[in-house]
């Protein structure tokens, strides 16, 4: 084991005051102070103090390149302590600035938020921002409240825009916003609603995920059929996306019949009554076969 000693460490510190950071191998490759566990308290301390004055000269830059440098360095050692950091660039910086920095700082929230309670005032920028943003930052907005997620109990607005978001023109929107759904103990009803017309699209991994989703909200044949009778949820399905549905749900000809019977007997339309019934017929077809 090597141990730094206390003139290296002089040394060093002042090499990078000189140099700022713009030596990323120094800065990347962090071998200086992680001799030991006091080594590693010294470094975290000595990062938080360096970042503190170079960020007095960001306040003072008009370049969103340095800007988003400076970002992306913080975000390769998020810390609770960067929240005053946080809080200039969402508060008081000059919006043509934000608007060119706004994806590096989107992701060093979320990667803050992956290990620490976040405030209500970050995800309330974050809600606000998605609905201005273009697909990009709509993307990393999804992903941080994913992050975000592991520590802090998000609003039921935050759970709404990832809901609506799954109806997003951006594929990486939807997947990003149904992976986050996984992970949610409840989903609004509205929600559902949105996975049917996302169970239409021909994407395997849409499907898939939204395969997931349903097994999980909605585990057996009577909760499906109560959605699908939500608010007129049936129209929404194409017959690839019955078919699905059909598999998730009957591996064996039995309960199937009783589906059957509560389509039947349902004020659905006519029209759409029988492209279901229709289904269900091909489907016991097949099952019919493997017996």
């Amino acid at each position: 084991m090597l141990f730094v000693t206390d003139l290296l460490k002089v040394f060093l510190r002042i090499i990078l005051d000189l140099v700022w950071i713009e030596l990323g191998e120094i800065y990347d490759l962090k071998i200086i102070f992680k001799i030991n566990k006091k080594n590693i308290e010294y470094e975290q301390l000595y990062y938080m103090e360096f970042f503190s004055q170079r960020f007095d000269d960001i306040k003072k830059s008009k370049n969103p390149e340095v800007i988003n440098d400076f970002l992306i360095k913080l975000s390769k050692s998020p810390n609770i302590e960067y929240f005053s950091i946080l809080d200039y660039f969402i508060d008081e910086i000059d919006i043509q600035i934000l608007e060119k920095v706004k994806l590096n700082l989107v992701f060093l929230i979320g990667e803050i938020g992956k290990g620490s309670v976040i405030d209500t005032k970050y995800l309330e920028f974050l809600s606000k921002t998605y609905y201005s943003s273009d697909r990009w930052i709509r993307n990393e907005i999804i992903q941080a409240f994913g992050k975000i997620l592991k520590k802090t109990e998000i609003s039921q607005d935050a759970i709404e825009l990832i809901g609506y978001a799954i109806n997003d023109e951006y594929p990486p929107i939807k997947v990003n916003a149904l992976r986050i759904l996984l992970n949610l103990d409840d989903i609004p009803l509205f929600v559902r609603r949105n996975l049917f017309f996302t169970l239409n699209l021909k994407n395997s991994e849409l499907e898939e995920l939204c395969v997931k989703i349903f097994e999980k909200f909605l585990p057996d044949f009577n909760k499906l059929f109560n959605s699908l009778n939500y608010s007129d949820n049936y129209l929404i399905l194409k017959p690839k996306a019955i078919r699905s549905l059909l598999i998730i749900y009957f591996k064996s000809p039995i309960n199937l019949e009783s589906f059957r019977k509560k389509i039947s007997s349902s004020n659905w339309e006519i029209e759409h009554r029988e492209r279901y019934l229709k289904e269900i017929d091909t489907y016991e077809k097949i099952l019919l076969k493997k017996i």
